[in-house]
């Protein structure tokens, strides 16, 4: 996976989960009009809840992680999470930074696989950040 990603989904978790509370709701509504079986709806609500821990769970990770840079470090890992264009945009002194910093986060979450699931689940609701 992307570091950005990563790093996107780190500084936008609270949007994620509003999604997930709001598509919650959604089915948990639907549900009370009989459209489809309880049943059906039962197991999207667990299935959204399930998503829910497992992204909790790699955003406790990854605070650990963005901890252990400093205060400057995390402000150029914020910009770089809300950059909407390429490095090659920024000046040659900015995205070397943003290179170095990306670099060290990246050593410091080597154990990210651990958080495979979360991982997977980043990827499938990046289009909620």
């Amino acid at each position: 996976m992307k570091s950005k990603q990563l790093i996107r989904f780190y500084f936008s978790a609270d949007n994620i989960n509003k999604a997930l509370d709001n598509l919650i709701l959604d089915k948990a509504l639907k549900s009370a009009n009989f459209t489809r079986s309880c049943e059906y709806y039962a197991e999207r609500i667990s299935a959204l809840i399930c998503a829910k821990e497992e992204l909790s769970k790699l955003w406790n990770y990854l605070d650990k992680v963005v901890s252990s840079l400093n205060q400057r470090e995390r402000r150029v890992l914020k910009f770089y999470a809300g950059l909407r264009v390429g490095l090659s945009k920024l000046t040659l002194a900015r995205a070397k930074e943003v290179k170095r910093v990306t670099v060290k986060f990246t050593r410091h979450a080597r154990n990210i696989e651990r958080y495979g699931e979360g991982v997977r689940l980043v990827k499938e609701y990046y289009c909620l950040m």
